[in-house]
């Protein structure tokens, strides 16, 4: 018999972590999956019903995450729209690592309550705990996140830093129509579908691997000259 599972804060009983069905469409460009996993959203985070913190997994949370669930700002964080919160309160708790998906979920519940001005603002706030992306995957992400927080001068250096590097065909096709979209000044939703016709399928990325030769800047290193 499995033991039950209890929140690493306080103790109370907590549910395991929500396995969302795989989906069965094309993700967007941010990667935000298709349907039926797109519709779960909601269900991504729990929030305990004893201590109020908010985690994929309960169970895993740091003990010295306790200062924080109790602190004012954590408890007076209401967020706009509403289904944002939960994840701006585990954007607060998590690992900095994990700070950036946090921000583009409550992107994404502000993208699903048609709030465009609170979607492009935690889009901003991903794209600054973003870091070094680990891989052309996390880079184009970035641009996404970037071109939708209307910040397309940013986006275009962004890709402009990647073009170079080594990557497989439908990563090409995934940045030449990321460029496109920016040179329009689109900031607009678009499915990887689009930007892989035909045929539709997920990019297989390279993750930072070089073909040989001296080792390059990183990614903000070029951005940035440094």
């Amino acid at each position: 018999m499995s033991q039950a599972l209890v929140c690493a804060l306080c103790g109370t009983a907590c549910p395991p972590r929500f396995r969302p069905p795989p989906p069965e469409i094309s993700p967007d460009l941010d990667l935000r999956p298709g349907e039926p996993t797109r519709s779960t959203l909601a269900r991504w985070v729990d929030t305990c019903a004893g201590c109020g913190a908010v985690a994929p997994d309960l169970s895993q949370l740091p003990r010295e995450s306790v200062e924080i669930v109790e602190s004012e700002g954590y408890l007076d964080l209401y967020a706009r729209p509403e289904t944002a919160t939960p994840f701006l309160r585990y954007a607060m708790i998590c690992r900095e690592g994990d700070r950036a998906g946090a921000y583009l979920q409550a992107a994404w519940c502000a993208d699903d309550a048609d709030d465009d001005e609170a979607a492009r603002h935690y889009r901003r706030e991903a794209a600054a705990h973003w870091g070094e992306p680990d891989g052309i995957e996390s880079a184009l992400r970035l641009i996404d996140v970037l071109r939708r927080a209307g910040m397309l001068a940013t986006a275009e250096e962004c890709a402009g830093v990647i073009a170079g590097d080594a990557m497989d065909e439908r990563s090409e096709a995934v940045l030449r129509y990321q460029r496109a979209r920016i040179a329009e000044g689109d900031t607009a939703r678009h499915m990887m579908s689009s930007a892989l016709r035909p045929p539709a399928r997920m990019p297989h990325v390279a993750h930072g691997k070089q073909l040989g030769g001296p080792k390059k800047k990183g990614f903000w290193g070029k951005l940035l000259g440094s």
